[in-house]
């Protein structure tokens, strides 16, 4: 699994890096009014914070791109740092993989092939706590799968939390409605369940990919 997810984070580190080439902090700042004490995209330069508001004393300052580092500003009251997605992200208020994809559109970047991940078979032995001995206890793992998107909800796109969402909700429906656990709902709660464990597990700013329908349990 650990391989899995370090090419899903190389995955999104690559889209990351080819947005922000296109479209840097210092024109995100100028785009969205906050870029007048910024003296040019080579120059750092103190700034007030562009979230919390203006201090006696600027508390931010601009960082140009530095090596293999593209340009950022860092607010140290709020102890934050904002690269052009993230500053972006807040001014439009989106989630980061909401702005990414939303900036790729925007300078027709084109998107890397997402890295398959893994294949989703019944395990032969149990080694997982939340899933009953037959991977067929419907009912405990939609509670469970219900408090861990709570967890994902700041890393997921609002396609993909919706339609996780609804994945649970068609199989609560068709459980309550049949009280009986098919094989169909086994396969596409335990590969719900690896996905949004995944997802979990990347970096705050990273996200979740923007996955094709094709992508999600049915």
């Amino acid at each position: 699994m650990e391989l899995e997810r370090t090419s899903l984070q190389e995955w999104i580190k690559k889209r990351a890096n080819a947005v922000r080439q296109a479209y840097t902090a210092f024109t995100c700042l100028n785009e969205f009014g906050h870029g007048e004490m910024v003296v040019d995209e080579s120059t750092p330069s103190q700034m007030p914070c562009p979230y919390h508001g203006a201090d006696n004393k600027p508390s931010a300052r601009y960082y140009p791109r530095s090596g293999g580092r593209g340009d950022y500003v860092r607010c140290y009251k709020c102890h934050e740092n904002w690269d052009s997605i993230n500053l972006y992200a807040k001014f439009r208020g989106l989630r980061f993989m909401d702005a990414l994809t939303d900036l790729e559109r925007r300078f027709r970047i084109k998107v890397l092939r997402k890295p398959e991940g893994p294949e989703i078979v019944e395990p032969s032995e149990r080694k997982f706590g939340y899933v009953s001995d037959k991977w067929s206890d419907v009912p405990r793992v939609l509670a469970i799968l219900e408090r861990k998107l709570s967890s994902i909800h700041d890393k997921c796109g609002m396609s993909d939390y919706v339609k996780f969402c609804r994945l649970i909700d068609s199989i609560q429906y068709d459980y309550d409605r049949t009280q009986i656990s098919t094989p169909d709902m086994v396969q596409a709660l335990s590969r719900a369940m690896v996905m949004i464990d995944d997802i979990a597990s990347l970096p705050d700013n990273f996200g979740i990919m923007e996955q094709n329908s094709d992508d999600f349990p049915s």
